[in-house]
């Protein structure tokens, strides 16, 4: 019954978190873009990628909470939420006057997200490979 109790705790921090940085994505999205990403080649996309990663990263890890899956498959719910998210994200942005929408913060918001599931499926084996040699 403990395990269940932390289970679930670590379920609905995880899924505040998630929902938080959607929440500070969207309204990061509502501001003007802040000088330095037109100042600097690229940082845009690279901002997406960061934060997108984030984000499916979380999502990853809850995924593997409440799945019974040893591995995440690239084409699965992170990346359909994520990705989702990323068209909500690029059409709110149509309609704020001071933003624009793009094509290629989608795609760095996709490849994100795809290397984050990349990257969850490592850590997790690797977590699962040292569960095993410490119960040996």
């Amino acid at each position: 019954m403990f395990k269940s109790i932390i289970a679930s705790k670590y379920t609905i921090v995880l899924s505040i978190l998630i929902l938080s940085l959607m929440t500070a994505l969207l309204v990061e999205s509502s501001q003007p873009p802040l000088p330095l990403l037109g100042k600097v080649n690229n940082l845009d996309k690279v901002a997406h990628f960061s934060a997108f990663s984030c984000l499916s990263l979380l999502i990853c890890a809850l995924f593997l909470k409440v799945s019974s899956k040893e591995k995440i498959p690239l084409f699965s719910a992170p990346l359909i939420i994520t990705t989702i998210f990323g068209i909500i994200d690029e059409s709110f942005q149509t309609v704020i006057p001071s933003r624009s929408s793009s094509l290629y913060d989608l795609l760095a918001d996709v490849l994100g997200a795809i290397f984050a599931i990349l990257i969850a499926n490592q850590i997790n084996r690797y977590i699962r490979k040292k569960s095993v040699t410490m119960s040996d």
